[in-house]
């Protein structure tokens, strides 16, 4: 390792010469740190549009000869001005040859400046007619951005080329030269926004580390094939991992990239993606492959073969593609699938969350109107889980039917109807299929200050199950029928006060009522497809059905009271609100499941409470909470909180809270599924990136485990970024499995390292990525669709 590391951070600080952005959204050099452009020529003239070579040349100088009729001599100060081009020296002899072509000559201290390019140099040629410009011992500086060198001879041909015989380039700011390019001739197309080198020389301060025979570097946003930044960590279990990403740019709707990755301890994986634009969408479909894995041969070989492959093979496929066929019609693709349980915590992608317990396979057709949406389903999950897969079940497919009409003055009328058909990979799994409707009405009355509205429906329910003959379905049914008449009514009112106490200040308090009857029907013949407790905050206090899907409709006859209070400044934007409700059962809430742990009693009266709070403390503080009681359990079921300062993109501190009971994990999963949460969660956390000087950041973040007593996910990086060149240093320590023979925690620790060149990638916030560095990605809490 010690012999290898060098090796390859070396190789990481070269190749970034070659970085871009497929996507860069700056030209080279741009930048937002107004400190980085000191000493940076400007253009303050008000730009000319017509063409140059058609208007006067303005010229001043001390003396002044002519020799007629072609030949204009000028002497001392000499400065002539035409459009946007201004050039300054000591002498300038203008030629006008038969053809009327108009030559300058100039000698001694020679300044060339127009809207794009500041040239000097000893000597110089111009042609005022096609503003060909040739400059000897030259000294240039893009203008406005970064972008500097010099030259034995510089050439700036039709406005556009930028031609240098041994020349140099580098973005880095007046009177920092840490890295440069130089090369025996050197173009820079600004039309096509790239630079080209020959005969490339990179080098670190004066040090050479780098020879190539041919350098392409694009400046700017146009999309351009080649080598892209490449990435290099070091962890624990991996060892060395190193990607160079290749970008091809295949056509206008059309690129590609290809990341070859190798993995010290693993093997070579070849990443792939293609993005396309055309008939049939836009979409991006990404295929990886890594033939032979060594490390999960060996973890294979020593532990439980249960969720391993007999295959080394190991790959991902994702396709995900959006169409809107016309006005009316649409279609929708977005699977992921892998080759293996372990292959997203082994190798990770962006296409899945580590966290995540399974991937979905979702293929969507679809039509709309103003009356209608139709859309039919094929639903797929993976999961990742060997014991539960077999228990999980699938649409295939799904057809939903939507009919809304609203032209009834108050009057809502719409029909929800669905019809699905379920299968599973479990043999001794009942099958089926699933009718359902759901006619609705309502009728709404409306003030500034108050809002009623009643409703009425029904829905009704067929079910055609195939049941395998084994005793786990000696309670199901062949054919089912569930009728269930719906009744509600739900009033807000807002009332609004000045504060007297805080001026400038207002409150509202916002008090709801909602009644809902839904008879009770007995369901345990019916198999649960597709239905799960939600969870039940504030606002879920409030809806008609306490658990997903339609396999479960659980009775009530129940009111659901709340009051939502909020303070407004004199702006009127919000900086406070509290929410307090509960659920009030006349009669108990049930389903006929008996595997429901919450339908074990006959808890009636106030079951369910829930309260939420936002606090706007200032711009720079926020502080949200969250807290949830089920009386069937006699617990806090759910809670969290989180406290954010940022007083500027990398100046942030957060404290997060959250809590979820064990008991009620178990209760809101499907009744033939466990769950493997051995105990309540309780993880308290610190996020953070603060500014240890001018150009240099520290990030980390906590996240500790009260129950286990454990650091769950730790990490901390190091960012030095300067108007020239950065490096971002990372370590981290993360929860990867369980062992079940020492009862412990697996934990797999990482570092990272990676180099940037200012001016050659684009301007991305460097530190928000590396607070992405853990299990739990950063996500601010001043988001308005916070929690959603």
């Amino acid at each position: 390792m010690k012999k290898l590391t060098p090796s390859f951070i070396a190789a990481t600080v070269c190749l970034s010469i070659y970085g871009q952005s497929a996507f860069a959204s700056t030209e080279i050099g741009t930048t937002s740190n107004k400190q980085c452009l000191i000493g940076v020529p400007t253009f303050n003239r008000p730009l000319v549009k017509e063409d140059e070579n058609a208007l006067p040349v303005e010229v001043s100088s001390d003396s002044f000869e002519v020799d007629l009729p072609n030949k204009a001599i000028y002497k001392g100060n000499v400065s002539a001005v035409q459009g946007n081009r201004t050039v300054y020296s000591q002498k300038m002899t203008l030629n006008q040859t038969a053809n009327k072509n108009r030559d300058l000559i100039l000698n001694g201290n020679v300044l060339y400046q127009d809207n794009l390019i500041e040239m000097r140099g000893d000597d110089a040629k111009m042609n005022l007619d096609n503003n060909d410009v040739q400059i000897q011992n030259s000294r240039y500086h893009l203008v406005g951005r970064l972008g500097r060198g010099d030259a034995d001879t510089m050439e700036f041909n039709k406005n556009r080329y930028i031609v240098l015989n041994n020349g140099s380039f580098t973005s880095c700011p007046v009177n920092n030269s840490s890295w440069n390019i130089e090369g025996s001739e050197i173009i820079y197309d600004n039309q096509e926004q790239l630079l080209e080198v020959w005969n490339a020389v990179f080098k670190i301060g004066k040090v050479p580390v780098l020879y190539s025979p041919y350098l392409q570097l694009p400046t700017g946003d146009k999309r351009r094939s080649g080598l892209l930044m490449p990435e290099f960590s070091y962890d624990s279990i991996d060892g060395i991992d190193f990607s160079l990403p290749i970008y091809w740019n295949i056509a206008p709707n059309y690129d590609a990239t290809i990341t070859p990755r190798v993995m010290q301890r693993r093997g070579v994986q070849l990443q792939t993606e293609t993005r396309y634009l055309n008939e049939i969408g836009l979409g991006t479909i990404a295929f990886d492959w890594l033939q032979h894995d060594s490390l999960y041969n060996k973890d294979k070989n020593n532990q439980n073969t249960s969720g391993y492959n007999d295959s080394s093979h190991r790959w991902l496929f994702h396709w995900e593609n959006s169409q809107l066929i016309n006005y009316n019609w649409r279609f929708f693709v977005n699977t992921t699938r892998v080759s293996d349980n372990q292959y997203i915590s082994d190798l990770g992608s962006k296409f899945a969350s580590e966290t995540d317990g399974y991937l979905t396979q979702l293929y969507q057709a679809g039509y709309s109107d103003e009356y209608w949406d139709i859309g039919l389903n094929y639903k797929y999950f993976q999961v990742l889980r060997d014991d539960i897969k077999d228990n999980l079940y699938h649409t295939e497919p799904q057809l939903n039917i939507n009919y809304y009409n609203n032209d009834f003055e108050n009057f809502e009328f719409n029909n929800f109807s669905q019809v699905s058909h379920f299968v599973s990979s479990g043999d001794n799994n009942a099958k089926t299929w699933r009718f359902h409707i759901a006619p609705t009405l309502k009728y709404t009355l409306m003030s500034s200050w108050a809002t009623v509205t009643t409703e009425a429906g029904f829905m009704a329910t067929h079910y055609e199950q195939d049941i395998p003959d084994v005793p786990q379905n000696a309670y199901l049914a062949k054919n089912v029928n569930r009728f269930l008449p719906k009744l509600g009514i739900d009033g807000k009112v807002i009332f609004e006060r000045d504060i007297s106490w805080l001026e400038g200040y207002s409150q509202t308090v916002e008090p709801r009522i909602k009644y809902l009857y839904i008879p009770y029907r007995n369901q345990s013949q019916i198999g649960n497809y597709d239905s799960a407790l939600l969870q039940s905050d504030y606002v879920g206090l409030f809806r008609d059905q306490s658990y997903s899907g339609l396999d479960r409709i659980a009775s009530a006859n129940k009111i659901t009271t709340g009051i939502t209070t909020r303070f407004y400044d004199e702006n009127e934007v919000e900086q406070f609100n509290l929410s307090l409700g509960q659920i009030y059962y006349f009669n108990q809430s049930r389903t006929g499941d008996s595997n429901s742990s919450l339908e074990q009693n006959d808890n009636t009266g106030s079951v369910t409470w829930a309260a939420d709070t936002y606090w706007k403390v200032s711009d720079d503080m926020i502080f949200r909470a969250g807290a949830q009681y089920d009386k069937r359990l006699n617990e806090v079921t759910l809670a969290n909180a989180i406290f954010e300062y940022r007083r500027s993109e990398n100046k942030m501190v957060q404290f997060s809270y959250r809590y979820a009971n064990k008991n009620y994990i178990d209760s809101i999963g499907l009744s033939n599924v466990t769950t493997p949460y051995q105990q309540d969660i309780s993880q308290l956390g610190i996020m953070s990136s603060w500014p240890l000087a001018e150009n240099v950041n520290v990030v980390g973040a906590v996240f500790y485990d009260t129950n286990n007593k454990q650091t769950s996910d730790s990490f901390i990086g190091l960012n030095y970024s300067d108007c020239c060149w950065g490096v971002n240093l990372q370590y981290g320590r993360k929860i990867t499995d369980w062992d079940n023979v020492t009862q412990e925690s697996k934990f797999e620790n990482k570092f990272s390292i990676n180099f940037e060149l200012r001016g050659l990638t684009k301007n991305t916030n460097v530190v928000a990525k590396m607070l992405n560095f853990g299990l739990l990605p950063y996500k601010t809490a001043f988001a308005e669709n916070y929690g959603n």
